[in-house]
């Protein structure tokens, strides 16, 4: 066998697997998705959105106290998170730009986006809750938004420095301010980058359920207090496919098929910024 013939066959063999891995990757995919799409859509009812969960053993009830939760911890999450995640980045972009200090942070930035969410939850329990006495939804908000601020300040820096810096002479060349220079010139050449992602942070601590099982926990009762353990989607779901009654069941179905839709708008909606902003060439 020539080596022309050889590299060919080597190609089309290293091809060939990949092509295998990529099938069966998606084959799961799918069947993943699949499932969540029969079982959770058929779910689906009015009910779900508006009543609260019924008493164990009898059927109805719905999820209402369980969607609120969610939003409102999300939402305090984001508050939290994407402001300092923000403030982050430009540190590093910007003012730290080469120093030591910017490479720590962003060094550790990076570790902490591997960390197990687990371990954070363990965190801001030992600071959250264990000093109060009590869950309460503020530490399951402070727990998503430490999960947000490394990925938010990633993609922060790292669409900052895409930035040419041609851009900031000619604004310092008018006689502007630093801050000014970055608010109003960085800041909107890299917003779709940013607004990216927020949207992705926002996306990965939208099916988070191990730090909200340690901080805001579980509520049974439709509220809106931050102080009190608060009800969440994610640990309902857990909850609800663990216990022995079929209507729990049918009900975890359609709070996955939820959650799942929106970080499928989510990232529908990322990919459509990312288009706009940079396929136009």
């Amino acid at each position: 066998m020539t080596g022309k013939k050889y590299r060919k066959v080597e190609s089309f063999v290293a091809l060939s697997f990949c092509c295998m891995a990529a099938l069966f990757g998606l084959f799961w995919l799918v069947f993943i998705l699949g499932d969540v799409v029969v079982y959770g859509f058929s779910a689906i009812n009015w009910e779900l959105f508006t009543e609260d969960p019924a008493p164990p053993g009898m059927e109805g009830g719905g999820l209402r106290n369980a969607f609120v939760g969610q939003l409102l911890i999300t939402f305090f999450a984001t508050l939290i998170g994407v402001p300092i995640g923000i403030l982050g980045g430009t540190f590093i972009a910007e003012y730290g730009r080469g120093g030591k200090l910017s490479t720590i942070v962003s060094m550790f930035s990076d570790i902490m986006v591997s960390v197990p969410s687990i371990v954070i939850g363990t965190f801001v329990y030992a600071i959250l809750v264990i000093p109060f006495g009590h869950f309460n939804g503020w530490a399951g908000s402070v727990a998503l938004a430490v999960i947000m601020i490394p990925v938010v300040l990633r993609t922060t820096e790292d669409m900052l420095k895409l930035i040419p810096w041609s851009l900031r002479e000619a604004a310092f060349a008018l006689g502007a301010p630093y801050y000014k220079v970055i608010i109003q010139v960085v800041y909107r050449g890299a917003a779709t980058g940013i607004l990216t992602g927020i949207l992705l942070a926002i996306a990965r601590v939208a099916g988070e359920t191990a730090p909200l099982l340690f901080t805001s926990f579980n509520n049974s009762f439709y509220t809106t207090d931050m102080n009190e353990p608060m009800a969440s989607l994610t640990v309902t779901i857990f909850q609800y496919a663990m216990g022995p009654f079929d209507d729990w069941h049918q009900m975890a179905w359609a709070a996955s098929f939820v959650i799942t839709f929106f970080i499928l708008i989510v990232t529908v909606t990322c990919r459509a910024l990312v288009k706009w902003k940079y396929g136009k060439n």
